[in-house]
């Protein structure tokens, strides 16, 4: 753990996305572009969280691969996957 008045080395955000059931598209968009918007603000990654029939990401690894098409330098990761529930289709 860095001291308090060590400088940060590197700042990242986490997110779940905001999705509608009955219509993703629109969710996984908007979570692309936050992400895009995340790396032109400087934003040194971007964690995806997904929880147990929550509507979020669907699956993080597939909007992560979606994600590195779109952006250059920012590193993406996840921050919670049940496996079990992973499932690019849902």
């Amino acid at each position: 753990m860095p001291l308090p008045s060590a400088p940060l080395a590197k700042l990242g955000f986490l997110t779940i996305g905001l999705f509608d059931g009955a219509d993703p598209g629109p969710g996984h968009r908007s979570l692309l572009e936050i992400i895009e918007l995340g790396e032109q603000l400087g934003f040194d990654s971007a964690w995806l969280r997904h929880r147990h029939l929550q509507y979020g990401v669907s699956s993080p690894i597939a909007i992560m691969a979606a994600a590195s098409q779109r952006t250059s330098r920012i590193e993406l990761g996840t921050a919670v996957t049940p496996l079990g529930w992973e499932n690019p289709l849902r």
